[in-house]
Formats: C-alpha cells, sequence, structure tokens
C-alpha cells in the first residue's frame, strides 16, 4: 500500500504547519483556537521502549541476574541436562543454527569483533542479547578480557535454557524478551507432581512471538551509530501476509502458518524421547536457509535438509519476450517461448522470480549478506553458447553483470558495503528481496548475431536461481579471520566444547532453488508445464513494481492474462492486479470498476472477498488527497486485517489528514502495538499529540526523528550511483541488464 515518509526536517515543517493552522484565521476570518480536548485516560500513545541495563539489546530480566556458582551463563549453556530425558531435541539442536550463534561460528565471530573493534564493547551487546546470552549474563562481553575461545559459554549460542527460560516478549525486536534467571530443577520421574512442575515452568506458550523478539533486527543511535535502520524483520513480513490472513497485496490463498509450523515440523521421535506427543516432536533442527553453517562442519544431513527446504521455494520464469529493431520494441510474446529470433536486433527476456513458501522475505534473514542470484544462458540449436548473465557470480564476487536478490547497504562515501561492516552502515538504498507470495521481474536483454544461421535455430534461454548462505566477500573475512591465531583457537575450542570441525575456508555449497528453459525462433517447442495465464500473471505482478511511467507494460501483460484466465476465480487474480496498476496511474473510475468486477469475480468462484479491494480504492484515493472518500475502505483494510502495519499506518494518515486527531492516535498506536519503531506511524502519532495539545508531543516527535529514514538517503543513492554501474542499475524496481555475448 501506498504509504509517504517524511524526512526529519519535513516533519518539522509538516508540524510548524500544523501550529500554525491551529492558531491562524485566512481571508480575513477570525482565527480558529487550537483544536485540543482533555487529556482522557484512554488515550494512549507508544513511544518506543528504550533498552535497559543490558543496552543496547532490550533484553530484561523476570528475576536479577545474580551470581554465584555454577554462573547464570554456564546453566544456560548446559545442554547435556536436558539430553537426559530430551536426547532428541537436543541432538538436532546441535545440529542447528541457532547451536552455533555465538563465538564459535568463524563468520558471527569475525563480524562481532570487528563492531566491538569499531564501536567497543558495549555496543556489542545489541548482538549478544540473542546471539550470546550466556557470555551476556555473566559480563563476559564487556569484560576488560578477550572474549574466551576455550569457554563453553562461547559455543553454546541460542541454548534450550534460553528459549524454554523466556517468560514474555514484545514486538520491538533485538531480545525483545524477559529472562527468568531462577534455576530450573530437573523433574523426578516418576513422580507426577514433580513433572508437572517442570512441565510448567520450562513448557513455553509464546509460539511465534518467542521467535519474533529476536528475528526482527534493528540498528539504532543506542549502538553510538547516527542512523536508525531496520535490518531483519521476518515477523512484520509474515504478520502482514496471506499466511496469516492478513495479505493486502493479492488475492492468495494459502494454508494459514507460523514460525513453528514451517521451522519447526513434527518429525518421529525416539522411546527415549520423553517430550514426544503421539511418536514426534517438534524438529529442533530449526531448518531455515543457512547451508554454510551445516557445509563448514560437514553436518551432511543438516546440510540435506536445508537444500531441501530452500529448493522450490520460490520459481523463475522465462515470462515475455520482445524484439528491439533500431530501438523501437515490438509486441510482447506472452509467454515467451516461439517467440522470433530476428539476426542483428536485440532480443529482450523478461525473467520473473516468485516467492512461493516463505512467509517472510526470500532471502530471509540478514537481508545484506544474503547471496541469492540469477543466471541467464542463451544457447543455439547445438549448445554453443551466445550470451549469459551471472555464470560467473559462482567465483567472482565482482561480477556486476546480474541481478542478486539482496538489499544494498552504503557507508557515508555511498560506496556499496559487501562485508556486514555494521559501524560503516548509513543507508539501505535499494530492495530486491521479495515479499510473501509477491514477484519480481528482471529485463535482460542481447544482440542477435547478425550471421545467425536457421541451423543455429531454436535457441534454448535458461534461467537459473542460485543460491548460497553468504557472500563471498564476507566469507573472505571470515577465512581471513579463522586462520589467524585467534581464530584457529576458537576453532581448537569448538572442537573440545562441541566435538566439531568448522572450516570457514571450505567452499560454500550453491543451491539451486528453481530452474526452467524455453525454446525461442523457428523450430521452437513448447513444453511449459504451467498454465500460460499463471505465468502471465505472475510477469504482471513482477511489472506492477515498475516505475508509474512504465505501468503500460504490466497492464498490456496482465490484460493478456485476463483473456487467457479459465474460471472466475483466476480473473479476479488477474483483475486485482489490473487495479493496482490503474490505482498508480491514478484512474479513480477505472480503479472503482476493476475492483467492482474483482468483486463479482471472486463471488461467482465462491471466494471470500479479498480485502486487497478495500487496499486498492484506498490507495488510489490518498494518491489524489482525496482523503474522505479513503477513509472507509482505510478503516475497512483494518479490520478485516488487523495485524497489518500497512493498512494502520494509511488508516492514522488519513483520519490526520482529515483533522479527526484523536482517532488519529488510536490507530496509530494499535499500528505501533505490531511494530513500535515503524516511522510512518510514528510521524502520524507525533501529529496527532501537536493537534491534540498534549504534554507527550515532544516525546512523540523525538521518537520519530530518531528512527525516521536517514535524510540522506536520496543523496547516498545518487552518489553510489555515479560510482557504480550496478547501483545505478539498482535504482529501477525492474532492472535492466545486458547479457553479456559469447566471443
Amino acid at each position: 500500500m501506498f504509504a509517504l515518509r517524511l524526512t526529519g526536517a519535513a516533519l518539522a515543517l509538516a508540524l510548524a504547519a500544523l501550529a500554525i493552522a491551529a492558531s491562524c484565521g485566512g481571508g480575513g476570518k477570525e482565527a480558529a483556537p487550537p483544536v485540543r480536548d482533555p487529556i482522557a485516560p484512554e488515550r494512549e500513545a507508544r513511544i518506543p521502549k528504550k533498552p535497559g541495563a543490558m543496552s543496547p539489546s532490550l533484553v530484561a530480566f523476570a528475576q536479577p541476574a545474580r551470581g554465584g556458582e555454577p554462573s547464570l551463563g554456564t546453566q544456560l549453556s548446559d545442554v547435556d541436562s536436558c539430553a537426559t530425558c530430551h536426547p532428541d531435541a537436543a541432538a538436532q539442536w546441535s545440529s542447528s543454527a541457532h547451536s552455533f550463534a555465538s563465538f564459535g561460528n568463524p563468520l558471527y565471530r569475525a563480524n562481532v569483533e570487528q563492531l566491538r573493534a569499531d564501536l567497543g564493547k558495549v555496543p556489542s551487546r545489541h548482538c549478544g542479547g540473542c546471539h550470546d546470552l550466556p557470555l551476556l549474563v555473566d559480563g563476559m562481553m564487556t569484560a576488560d578480557a578477550p572474549i574466551p575461545a576455550d569457554d563453553l559459554r562461547s559455543h553454546s549460542g541460542v541454548s534450550c535454557r534460553l528459549c524454554h527460560g523466556v517468560t514474555s516478549t514484545t514486538p520491538d525486536g533485538n531480545a525483545s524478551f524477559v529472562w527468568d534467571a531462577t534455576p530450573i530443577d530437573a523433574p523426578t520421574l516418576g513422580d507426577a507432581a514433580s513433572i508437572a512442575k517442570h512441565k510448567a515452568r520450562v513448557t513455553t506458550k509464546l509460539d511465534a512471538s518467542l521467535c519474533n523478539s529476536c528475528h526482527r533486527g534493528f540498528l539504532s543511535p543506542d549502538m553510538d551509530l547516527p542512523v536508525h535502520l531496520t535490518g531483519v524483520d521476518e515477523p512484520g513480513n509474515w504478520r502482514s501476509s496471506a499466511y496469516t490472513g492478513n495479505g493486502l497485496g493479492r488475492m492468495d490463498q494459502v494454508e494459514q502458518k507460523n514460525c513453528i509450523d514451517c521451522h519447526m515440523e513434527r518429525v518421529p521421535a525416539s522411546g527415549e524421547e520423553l517430550g514426544a506427543k503421539q511418536g514426534t516432536i517438534a524438529s529442533h533442527r530449526f531448518v531455515g536457509g543457512h547451508t554454510w553453517m551445516a557445509s563448514m562442519r560437514g553436518d551432511t544431513e543438516q546440510l540435506r535438509l536445508t537444500q531441501a527446504k530452500l529448493v522450490g521455494a520460490a520459481s523463475i520464469d522465462v515470462a515475455g519476450a520482445r524484439v528491439v529493431t533500431a530501438g523501437t520494441p515490438g509486441p510482447w510474446h506472452l509467454p515467451a517461448e516461439g517467440a522470433p529470433v530476428v539476426p542483428g536486433t536485440r532480443l529482450e527476456l523478461d525473467v520473473v522470480i516468485r516467492n512461493l513458501l516463505a512467509g517472510h522475505r526470500f532471502p530471509g534473514g540478514i537481508l545484506d549478506a544474503q547471496d541469492t542470484w540469477v543466471e541467464v544462458e542463451v544457447t543455439d540449436r547445438r549448445g554453443a553458447r551466445l550470451a549469459s548473465s551471472g555464470l560467473s557470480h559462482a567465483t567472482d564476487p565482482k561480477d556486476a553483470e546480474t541481478h542478486v536478490l539482496r538489499t544494498i547497504v552504503v557507508g557515508e562515501d555511498g560506496q556499496v558495503l559487501e562485508e556486514h561492516e555494521i559501524a560503516k552502515f548509513r543507508a539501505q538504498i535499494s530492495y530486491f528481496t521479495i515479499a510473501p507470495r509477491d514477484a519480481q521481474a528482471v529485463r535482460y536483454g542481447f544482440a542477435v548475431p547478425g550471421r545467425l544461421s536457421p541451423a543455429q535455430l531454436p535457441l534454448t534461454v535458461t534461467a537459473r536461481l542460485q543460491h548460497r548462505s553468504r557472500t563471498l566477500a564476507m566469507q573472505a573475512t571470515a577465512c581471513k579471520a579463522a586462520s589467524t591465531p585467534e581464530g584457529k583457537a576458537f576453532a581448537a575450542g569448538a572442537a573440545r566444547a562441541r566435538d566439531v570441525e568448522l572450516d570457514a575456508c571450505k567452499p560454500q555449497p550453491i543451491t539451486t532453488i528453481a530452474m526452467t528453459a524455453i525454446e525461442v525462433g523457428r523450430g521452437a517447442k513448447n513444453r511449459a508445464t504451467r498454465p500460460a495465464w499463471e505465468r502471465m500473471y505472475e510477469h504482471g505482478m513482477g511489472l506492477v513494481h515498475a516505475i508509474i511511467l512504465r505501468q503500460s507494460e504490466p497492464r498490456a501483460v496482465l490484460e493478456a492474462a485476463l483473456a487467457a484466465a479459465p474460471d472466475a476465480r483466476s480473473k479476479a487474480m488477474v483483475t486485482v492486479q489490473l487495479g493496482w496498476v490503474a490505482a498508480k496511474q491514478g484512474r479513480i473510475a477505472d480503479v472503482l470498476g476493476l475492483v467492482a468486477k474483482a468483486r463479482a469475480l471472486a463471488a461467482e468462484a465462491g471466494a471470500p472477498e479479498p480485502p486487497v479491494l478495500d487496499a486498492i480504492v484506498a490507495d488510489v484515493y490518498v494518491r489524489q488527497n482525496r482523503y474522505a472518500e479513503a477513509l472507509a475502505p482505510a478503516k475497512a483494510c483494518t479490520e478485516r486485517t488487523p495485524e497489518n502495519t500497512s493498512a494502520w499506518a494509511v488508516y492514522a494518515r488519513v483520519l490526520a489528514a482529515l483533522d479527526r486527531y484523536a482517532e488519529a492516535l488510536a490507530a496509530a498506536t494499535k499500528g505501533l502495538d505490531l511494530n513500535p519503531r515503524d516511522p510512518d506511524l510514528l510521524r502520524t502519532q507525533a501529529t496527532a499529540l501537536l493537534a491534540l495539545g498534549d504534554p507527550r508531543t515532544q516525546a512523540a516527535q523525538d521518537a520519530y526523528t530518531r528512527f525516521r529514514v536517514p535524510d540522506d538517503v536520496a543523496a547516498l543513492r545518487i552518489r553510489c550511483s555515479k560510482a557504480s554501474a550496478s547501483c545505478m542499475r539498482d535504482r529501477n524496481p525492474v532492472e535492466s541488464i545486458d547479457l553479456v555475448n559469447a566471443r
């Protein structure tokens, strides 16, 4: 949904203008009094939570983290006691990335030690709340002595005692949980009361919120950084998706799932596992996408399961093709199979990637560290390569002629930061990861050789979506750090503490997530197994992200998809995307007509009316500043998708624009309950409080100023574009990439 973001300076001007408007008349009329009402007890505000004793981490303790023997950190690291009754869970955990989240992980150690060198030891507690609680509670993150390589606490990561000791969480992130530091007594087997007491103490009833407290992360001035940057935000993306019934991007039908459903599937349990239910337990492998962590320690089963999780998580398609002659594009061939190949012209191919299965952005995790890329290869009938892109990315980190699914972060000089150098982070300038169930389009083009003979036709176009856990630049840093005396000491410590060998220099495995191949030119055969309308629908969905001036492209593709759609449901799905195109173009009458048509088609298909229809109507009215007409659909979005942060942001903004400040404040606080640092919601909250004459105005304005998008993002984007061809290309939401012709 459309949401305007203001810089800090713009907010100050807006608030000043609001204050003037509240106190000054116009046209010679008597000045109206300020808009105020009594401060009612039920009127609430949401000022983001400040870190406590473990700042900048937000972790807190239900009981004092007292000393003594064994120390709390030692208790946290004690997995063997749990394994006595829970051998399956403990064995699975020992293969998980959770168990290698601390200094024993060469990649993590290289990053956190660099942060400690750049910013100091206290800011490193930002990492420690989630990654290093055994070290944190014992004061080792800030001690004068270095982190000990031989101590089990340096190799325990996210342990049993951590997750099963959390009593409550907040949606803030950065370890926003309360941990109970009191010891956990082992049960007496055969004693029902003792077992019940133990279960009550360790059984977590927090479900996905427990995961969310660490899988939402941000950098902030609390770390002595000059900016606030949102990093990983799995809960925000998941809660606003179709997987919770709160999606507003499209008409989608998926089974509702949470973190545990996907990452802790039920698996068979042995007879010794006392936590089993009906012969199964929730897997404690926490399988995700970290293939490198499994590979560097030779865990073939964890690697197999991780790659199996990745394969098919997203799809790739060569969805459309067109011939460009003397700079003039011809009509699209949809789908691309059988498109003509004319010697001496340019052939353009639209490749579409769709996030099919991930309930968060794909790829997930640390968005600047992922290395997922597209390979495109054009070969002739004999198999000779004519053009390609991305093939060298597997071995060359400087291969710029490819599309990489990653967030680009730059420093204050506008240079791209490739090694997760947190202290240098100043702005995120492009986002090419894919939201749940969304699609992304990339345009590739190449010069068809003038001497191409008919015997070389048809051509085969192959597209692959490739993945490895981390960039080669990050691996090189980790490998270098692991080769130092300190790195070797930690490797030896891991061998003694965990009986594992960690080789950070070992080549990372590359997983082919999806692959497709089509034929173009004379003699081409269509081997497609997916319906043509569906491929065009996804193609159009990806093109909707293009700039407004290029919205004629998704419109043409989606109209072709609509003509091919076989039933009412598929027609409704396509019509919804056409509605987004019309909204971006500001065609209000067309939006209303398309929404009415989609509503009728959904009813004909027996499907519930999708909430996305209200989102489209609200969006087009907001774009035209017609807030009174946007009010009803914006409100409907919050009622039908109450966990969608963007819905609350739009509704709150509309209410504020209509001078309904008390209601705007209430809507903003609802959204801030989901994401306490959302800049749009913080801005509306500050605006409403000022208009209401609330004494918390300054605190709210300070919160927005602190957590807003950095003011100099545009300038840094320009600097990066001047220095880097790939940065320049990344400014367009639908990238255009020239294939490299073979010599």
